[in-house]
């Protein structure tokens, strides 16, 4: 019987990953690394975090509103205040970091 749920509790799991989480996102881990774009819950690099391995050129809706970003990958990062990449947008530029005391990003994609 205890197989049995810990089956159904794996299947869940697997199941809530593929579809919450994009393909080129990797997350669960709080350490960025050079080639990587980090999305990071507060101003201070920490809580929930976001980690892209490779900036997507399509408009990517993010899972919630990033309060830094550690952009070590080679793409610059185009943020948006809507959830479609839509208005003007704010640079972050590849290989820096930035904090949004007072502004929410909703989207981003390469730029």
């Amino acid at each position: 019987m205890n197989r049995h749920i810990l089956l159904g509790a794996a299947a869940t799991t697997l199941l809530l990953a593929a579809t919450a989480t994009p393909a080129s996102a990797y997350s669960e881990s709080t350490a960025c690394e050079p080639g990587l774009a980090c999305f990071y819950e507060t101003t201070s690099f920490g809580g929930k975090s976001l980690i892209y391995t490779d900036v997507p050129a399509a408009c990517t809706q993010l899972a919630f509103a990033p309060g830094s970003l550690f952009n070590w990958s080679a793409e610059d990062v185009l943020l948006y205040r809507t959830a479609d990449c839509s208005g003007p947008a704010s640079l972050e530029p590849a290989n820096n970091f930035h904090s949004y005391p007072s502004t929410k990003f909703l989207s981003f994609r390469a730029g």
